[in-house]
């Protein structure tokens, strides 16, 4: 099987939504923030999604203002992890955007996701206390900066 990423199109909404859930549970994001993300071409916010075989495996959600971007969101439908989807979904993000410096936030306790991140050259540069709800926790925020040749 091989991934096919491409930017979220309406009939994958449904699917998003339910890795969303899956994920993030009580704080996922709302069905029409999807929907609203499918329908929007130039919108600030960019929406990826990863493809297997015409099932949706992954996701991911960010956006680049002057050379800085922000991955809001990223994640793997259970049965697709650890194939690189994520990985790949980050990696294709950062190619559109040809950011100088990315930025993300991460659960102090995820420690599959920080390993995922560290991986593609994310450091920790500090902590968000009380960011998450349900259960209350800490977020690291985590950046990594593009030499010119990673950026093309």
């Amino acid at each position: 099987m091989e991934l096919e990423i491409r930017p979220l199109r309406e009939e994958d909404v449904d699917a998003v939504a339910g890795i969303e859930m899956e994920c993030f549970t009580s704080e996922a994001w709302p069905k029409d923030d999807f929907l609203s993300l499918s329908r929007e071409k130039e919108g600030p916010i960019t929406a990826l999604v990863g493809v297997y075989d015409g099932e949706v495996a992954g996701y991911v959600c960010g956006s680049c203002v002057f050379g800085e971007a922000e991955i809001y969101s990223v994640a793997v439908k259970k049965e697709f992890r650890r194939r690189g989807t994520a990985a790949a979904l980050i990696s294709e993000l950062e190619r559109i955007y040809e950011p100088e410096r990315a930025f993300l936030e991460v659960r102090r306790s995820n420690e599959a996701a920080k390993a995922l991140y560290r991986s593609l050259g994310f450091e920790c540069m500090g902590v968000r206390r009380g960011y998450y709800s349900n259960p209350e926790e800490d977020a690291i925020t985590m950046i990594k900066t593009y030499k010119k040749e990673e950026r093309g």
